[in-house]
């Protein structure tokens, strides 16, 4: 199967898919140094700029978090709150795909705004179903819940998939845990030194560090996009 990866930051949501088994049809992200991240991890796939340009892909899966500038704090805190919420051109690239499922990622704490998106899904003739789980669920040190709308034009895989959710979070934690993914030693190997928070605009070090925080800050583990990656594999089965 094949995803079709929106909002792409450095890749973690579609490290996780590919874990799951999938294969990344193509990327999207509108940030130039992210954009070379995803080279580098990814330098086979092809790269699109602005969802609002991108070019139809045929996907079985849509996966990806849109900002919503209406009400997203980090906007605010950034000064680019503008009103603007991507998710209409997420929910056009998919019906271009022609993809079965939507996964939409999301901070917890808007309701309005799921009950928008479903409401979408649900008039575009998918069914809709709501998940809410954290990075912690998965072994993380930290909590980062998320909430994930996963829709699907058949009703019945969907039923599958949200029920394989707990038992697919169960089985990533474990496969998390044995390969040590939040050993301290791992998480240290992460290119980001925080007593440098300060220091951010003081040479092309101290920006590439502010670059990865940033970026990281953005970011769910790809534990999470692996367990509904693995959840649709088997409904798909």
């Amino acid at each position: 199967m094949k995803s079709l990866d929106l909002f792409s930051c450095i890749g973690c949501h579609a490290i996780g898919f590919e874990r799951a088994g999938f294969e990344t049809a193509a990327l999207c992200e509108v940030d130039e140094w992210r954009r070379e991240r995803l080279r580098e991890l990814f330098p086979d796939t092809e790269i699109f700029e602005d969802v609002r340009t991108i070019r139809p892909t045929k996907a079985d899966v849509v996966f990806g978090g849109p900002p919503c500038q209406r009400t997203s704090v980090a906007a605010a805190i950034h000064g680019y709150r503008d009103g603007e919420s991507l998710w209409p051109y997420m929910l056009k690239a998919g019906i271009d795909a022609g993809t079965e499922w939507f996964v939409v990622e999301q901070p917890t704490g808007n309701a309005e705004w799921e009950r928008a998106v479903s409401a979408d899904l649900c008039a575009a003739g998918f069914h809709v179903a709501r998940l809410e789980f954290g990075a912690c669920d998965v072994g993380a040190v930290y909590p980062r819940r998320r909430v994930y709308i996963m829709a699907c034009t058949s009703l019945s895989r969907l039923e599958v998939a949200w029920a394989a959710v707990p038992s697919e979070i169960e089985s990533v934690k474990r496969a998390a845990n044995a390969r040590a993914a939040w050993s301290p030693d791992i998480l240290a190997t992460l290119p980001v030194v925080a007593i440098d928070a300060g220091e951010m605009d003081r040479g092309e070090k101290s920006r590439e560090r502010k670059q990865w925080i940033e970026a990281l800050g953005d970011s769910n583990p790809p534990e999470m996009a692996e367990v509904l990656g693995r959840a649709i594999m088997r409904a798909a089965a």
